[in-house]
């Protein structure tokens, strides 16, 4: 029996409608336990075998997409992903995304993020339990970092599902809806995890191409760079247009060499998990600077340091005391540009 014959069993096996369910609300999660009894009939069946149909016939790197399309679709969402979590459980990228029509994609945004950002859900994820954040703003005080980050993406709604490869957590397939507070049931959360496995080992699966280059770390492409927000839309900087990051209470305004300035609600620590450690620096528990632009460092007989940038409109930045070791230390080993 095929492999996608026998995920279909399987559905059918576990959708007795015989068997209760019982929820669980917990500091505004929805626990859904990994194993479901009732499942729609479209759950079953005929989006299964659509699911493995276009994994079978695309092409391993645009195969996992192709499937969460049909995914999103299907379970009324605006968009669907699947995020890598490093060895260590330290970090995670989004790997593969579907936006409906008219809803910006997150891809860009979100290399390499600290998983203390999703620390509210990932502890039922790591109990092998799905979660539903059915209203975002029903997040506790201790989930705010994670729901301004919901708020920036836009999502009124989100959830998923806990992948395991021997016994430890290496994804998450999720959904988010941006349009309304989205209770996804249990059944269809068993679902999605179970396609979830399908699309993980597709993305495993041998290539007999030459491997591509990863989608997991867009920011850190050969040219080298990330996305950032400008109004309704996302512009690309490289990195060494970047000259300041600068704490604007749990967010961030990041300060191009020419002067241009963006608003964006990662904290200075996402930026410092983010950009290349060789070519910035954090000099102040509120600022972080790209060292291709410091012109100077100006100490006061008081101790007090200050790092003077390149360029008429980029204000000087303060040295904390706890970071002037690390400072010392790079300016002292960095290469001397010639200046014309």
């Amino acid at each position: 029996m095929g492999g996608a014959a026998r995920l279909s069993a399987n559905l059918r096996e576990n959708s007795s409608p015989s068997k209760t369910l019982q929820s669980t609300r917990r500091g505004g999660l929805i626990q859904a336990p990994p194993r479901f009894t009732t499942v729609p009939f479209m759950l079953r069946d005929d989006l299964l075998f659509r699911v493995a149909r276009s994994l079978l016939e695309f092409p391993p790197t645009t195969a996992p997409a192709e499937a969460l399309a049909l995914i999103g679709s299907a379970f009324d969402a605006d968009r669907a992903w699947l995020i890598r979590i490093d060895e260590r459980q330290q970090t995670f990228a989004v790997a593969y995304e579907w936006c409906a029509d008219g809803v910006p994609a997150c891809l860009p945004d979100l290399p390499d993020v600290p998983t203390a950002l999703i620390a509210h859900p990932l502890r039922e994820f790591l109990r092998g339990h799905p979660v539903v954040l059915a209203d975002i703003e029903t997040l506790p005080p201790d989930a705010q970092s994670l729901k301004e980050e919901m708020r920036r993406e836009g999502n009124r709604a989100t959830a998923g599902a806990p992948l395991f490869r021997d016994g430890r957590l290496v994804a998450l397939i999720g959904l988010d809806d941006t349009r309304k507070i989205h209770a996804w049931t249990k059944a269809e959360m068993t679902a999605l995890g179970r396609l979830g496995e399908l699309i993980l080992a597709a993305a495993e699966r041998p290539r007999d191409e030459p491997a591509a280059s990863p989608p997991t770390s867009p920011a850190t492409s050969e040219t080298g760079g990330c996305f950032v927000r400008a109004g309704n839309c996302h512009v690309r900087v490289n990195w060494d247009e970047i000259a300041t990051i600068a704490a604007d209470g749990d967010h961030s305004r990041v300060r191009l060499s020419g002067g241009r300035e963006f608003f964006e609600l990662k904290a200075l620590s996402v930026w410092t998990a983010m950009l290349p450690p060789e070519s910035f620096g954090r000099v102040h528990r509120s600022h972080i600077v790209g060292w291709k632009h410091v012109r100077r460092l100006r100490r006061s007989s008081g101790g007090r340091w200050v790092i003077e940038l390149d360029g008429a409109n980029l204000p000087p930045v303060p040295v904390g005391r706890h970071y002037q070791p690390a400072v010392r230390n790079h300016i002292n080993l960095r290469p001397v540009r010639a200046r014309r």
